[in-house]
């Protein structure tokens, strides 16, 4: 009895010891865990420039414009290694007539892979024979139009994921004084998001023009995400009516007005096409 009690405390170094060992290769192996992408996030593509696209169809094109782009060209798109992100129709407004405009949002990892990607997509023979076959009876667009962006600082990192039921989407367009820019940015990056989330408004993305677009000069671009047209009505009028963003603006404005007036907010309400892989 003598001779066990002797040796407890040694036997039980051990065992203490053991389970330290265990213990540290299981937080090892929970920290490994933690480091490796997930499947899903390893599958997500680096994305360093985005591009808006907008299509003018050709009066009564716009059916097959979809068409094409449904059936043919995003999975095109994909083949050359871009990245469709989404694609919308112009929301129908009350008492206006009826917008035929396509916008669409892609993503590259950089310039020059887009450049790359295009280049292969127009010297594919399938994208060729399927560019002639929809363009026998006239072209199905009338103009396009392209913006080169990147993401701010204080964007979300995109969210690819889609909502049950589509969302309502509105893509503002703002252009600034000279040297106030970094103003709006500062005001959007430490106060606009937030209340903007406070009003049930989803901040989706916020860009900044690429440099060398001289249409882009001081301005800035960013989309909202809203459940249906009515809650992005009703979310507007909530911010415009909040005391803290009256005394945010009124701050931001004590040297001059920040937006240039006529036209300094231009605002498109868009809804995703049945073919758009983000609603």
């Amino acid at each position: 009895m003598t001779t066990l009690a002797l040796h407890r405390p040694s036997l039980f170094r051990r065992v203490a010891a053991g389970f330290a060992a265990a213990a540290a290769m299981l937080a090892a192996a929970c920290a490994n865990m933690d480091s490796a992408p997930s499947a899903s996030s390893a599958a997500e593509p680096a994305l360093g420039l985005y591009e808006l696209r907008i299509y003018t169809a050709s009066p009564g094109k716009m059916a097959a414009l979809d068409g094409r782009f449904r059936d043919h060209t995003i999975g095109l798109f994909k083949k050359h290694g871009m990245t469709p992100i989404s694609f919308f129709h112009v929301a129908p407004m009350p008492g206006q007539t009826l917008d035929n405009r396509l916008f669409y949002v892609m993503g590259y990892k950089d310039r020059a892979a887009r450049d790359a990607s295009w280049m292969a997509f127009a010297a594919d023979p399938e994208w060729k024979q399927v560019y002639a076959d929809s363009q026998k009876d006239g072209s199905l667009t009338s103009k396009i139009e392209n913006i080169f962006l990147s993401a701010t600082d204080y964007s979300p990192k995109l969210n690819t994921m889609s909502s049950a039921s589509p969302r309502h989407f509105e893509l503002r367009t703002y252009t600034v004084m000279p040297g106030r820019l970094e103003d709006l940015h500062s005001r959007f990056r430490n106060h606009t998001t937030r209340i903007f989330a406070k009003h049930g408004m989803t901040n989706f993305m916020y860009w900044r023009p690429v440099a060398d677009q001289p249409a882009m000069t001081d301005k800035m671009v960013y989309m909202l995400a809203f459940p249906n047209q009515e809650a992005r009505n009703d979310s507007w009028k909530a911010f415009g009516a909040d005391e803290e963003w009256k005394k945010v603006a009124a701050d931001s404005q004590k040297t001059g007005p920040m937006l240039i007036s006529p036209g300094g907010v231009v605002s498109v309400q868009l809804t995703p096409t049945d073919y758009s892989p983000l609603k």
